[in-house]
């Protein structure tokens, strides 16, 4: 008898349910309401644990596993429940307004909300090709609606001011408060126009002339690439002598010595800075030298190559800019100087005949106006008309 009740004490010593963890220590008013033990369901307990309790585990409590999980669980109860979610919702919250508001300012308007200002500026920009590319690489971080749209404010108050001024002096010169009024506008609008496409084109004028520059000195700089990797120099200190007193050409040169030095790959940063580059020319030379690099090539003998490759196509250009400035030379002694001074004489000898019309003070004032336009066009086509290199 005494073996059995024994034997039954154990078993119920064992069938004993212990606690998991302890719920938290709540306050009412002035009371405090102890917390209460946890037990695990699955060691045949009817207790259910309290909301926020961590789980229980699945072992049975007589087990090593099942005694080391509940003595690893009991201080977690006891502590404060983590402020890390709660701020991580918050700075997710924070990051999306952000960017929510960096895209509202950003993006365009939609196409269903479109004003006739908006359309206009809309098709401005699908008809300016190469605005957005040109925007990004003189590093201005703005959309090209929005870049048109504060080029209009600009122009409207600049031709405003201009405007303004020129229609109180010719006020002031007793032409009359209408004529005055009525050139004033007809000033404005083309003085809008005017500065309205020089402001937008600013972006892709300013990358023209980058790439001029660039393609101005290219070709000597690579040169003495080429003469110091010849007398021995690595590639590296070669381009690290010529990123210096070759004007925009050396800037391109000193953007691929500061990617290498920032651990980038040789090859990999000809490649980075050729595809960003407003100079064909550079472009070509640096894929060569990239290709050369890959494949184990000669890169002194590529490189020579693709200059006298330029060297050539550059005297073929330097022709065609001969006959062409044959042609405007030729259009500006006829249309320049002949027909204005051949003119003005024959229509003073046809005025002392024929009083059609009178030569005075501001049909000569006319004329002049006219005269330096003309000389100015012709300086102008000129000009754009020459190669963007130097064969100094």
């Amino acid at each position: 008898m005494d073996n059995q009740q024994t034997a039954a004490n154990s078993s119920n010593g064992s069938a004993k349910q212990e606690p998991v963890g302890f719920t938290k220590r709540k306050k009412f008013l002035f009371f405090k309401i102890k917390s209460k033990p946890i037990y695990s369901p699955s060691a045949g307990g009817s207790a259910k644990p309290a909301t926020g309790a961590p789980s229980a585990p699945t072992q049975q409590p007589n087990t090593p596993a099942a005694s080391n999980t509940t003595q690893a669980a009991r201080p977690q109860t006891y502590a404060k429940t983590p402020a890390q979610p709660v701020q991580q919702a918050a700075r997710s919250k924070v990051t999306a307004a952000v960017q929510q508001k960096a895209a509202a300012k950003t993006a365009a308007p939609p196409s269903g909300a479109l004003s006739k200002r908006s359309k206009y500026i809309t098709k401005f920009v699908v008809n300016k090709k190469g605005l957005q590319e040109a925007l990004r690489d003189i590093g201005i971080k703005e959309e090209p609606y929005y870049f048109v749209r504060r080029m209009i404010r600009y122009a409207i108050v600049t031709s405003a001011i201009i405007s303004a001024v020129l229609g109180y002096v010719l006020y002031m010169l007793n032409i009359g408060p209408g004529p005055a009024l009525l050139l004033a506008l007809v000033m404005a609008l083309a003085f809008y126009n005017i500065l309205f496409n020089k402001f937008a084109s600013y972006p892709i004028a300013r990358i023209k002339k980058i790439g001029r520059d660039i393609e101005k000195d290219i070709l000597f700089a690579t040169r003495d690439l080429v003469i110091s990797m010849r007398s021995g120099m690595p590639l590296f200190n070669a381009m690290t002598a010529v990123s210096t007193g070759y004007g925009a050409a050396s800037k391109e040169f000193s953007k691929v010595v500061s990617l290498i030095q920032l651990g980038m790959p040789i090859e990999q940063a000809m490649e980075d800075v050729s595809t960003r580059s407003q100079s064909k020319t550079f472009k070509r030379l640096m894929l060569q030298a990239s290709v050369s690099i890959k494949v184990g090539a000669d890169i002194i003998g590529s490189l020579q190559s693709v200059v006298d490759e330029i060297m050539e196509e550059r005297v073929i250009e330097l022709r065609r800019y001969g006959q062409r400035l044959n042609a405007l030379a030729m259009f500006y002694m006829i249309f320049g100087v002949i027909f204005p001074s051949m003119g003005i004489a024959i229509a003073t000898i046809m005025s002392t005949f024929i009083s059609l019309f009178t030569i005075n003070a501001s049909t000569l004032a006319f004329v002049i106006v006219g005269i330096v336009g003309l000389q100015l066009i012709f300086l102008n086509l000129i000009s754009s008309s020459r190669p963007p290199f130097s064969m100094e």
